[in-house]
C-alpha cells in the first residue's frame, strides 16, 4: 500500500534563507517566463533555452520538490527551438491545484 502524499505545498521544510532563495529564484523565472500551457496532466511552462534559466530552473526545482512532492516535474530543452519547458504534472488534484496556483498570480499582477 503506497502513502498519500497530500496537495499542500509545505514551506515548513525550509529554512528562512532557503524560503527567502525560493521566491527570489521564483520572481527571476516569472521574468523570463514566455508563457504557460495547460497540458493533459497539468501545465508547462516556457523559458528561454539560455544558460541561467536553465540554473534557475534546476535550483528552483530542487527546493520546490522538496516543499510539493505531489508535483512530477519534466525539464524539456532542445537547441532545435531554442527554449526550455517546464512541466509541472500529477493527478486530476494537483491539475486543479495548478490552476488554482495560476490564477492567483495572475490576480496579483493585475491587480
Amino acid at each position: 500500500m503506497t502513502k498519500e502524499i497530500p496537495i499542500s505545498c509545505c514551506y515548513t521544510v525550509f529554512t528562512k534563507e532557503e524560503r527567502f532563495e525560493y521566491k527570489n529564484i521564483w520572481r527571476g523565472l516569472e521574468l523570463r517566463r514566455i508563457s504557460i500551457t495547460e497540458i493533459e496532466k497539468g501545465y508547462q511552462h516556457l523559458f528561454p533555452g539560455d544558460s541561467e534559466t536553465l540554473r534557475l530552473l534546476n535550483e528552483w526545482i530542487g527546493l520546490e520538490r522538496r516543499c510539493c512532492p505531489f508535483l512530477t516535474f519534466t525539464v524539456i530543452t532542445n537547441n532545435e527551438d531554442k527554449t526550455i519547458k517546464l512541466q509541472l504534472t500529477g493527478n486530476e488534484e494537483v491539475k486543479a491545484f495548478l490552476r488554482n496556483e495560476i490564477d492567483e498570480n495572475i490576480n496579483v499582477l493585475t491587480t
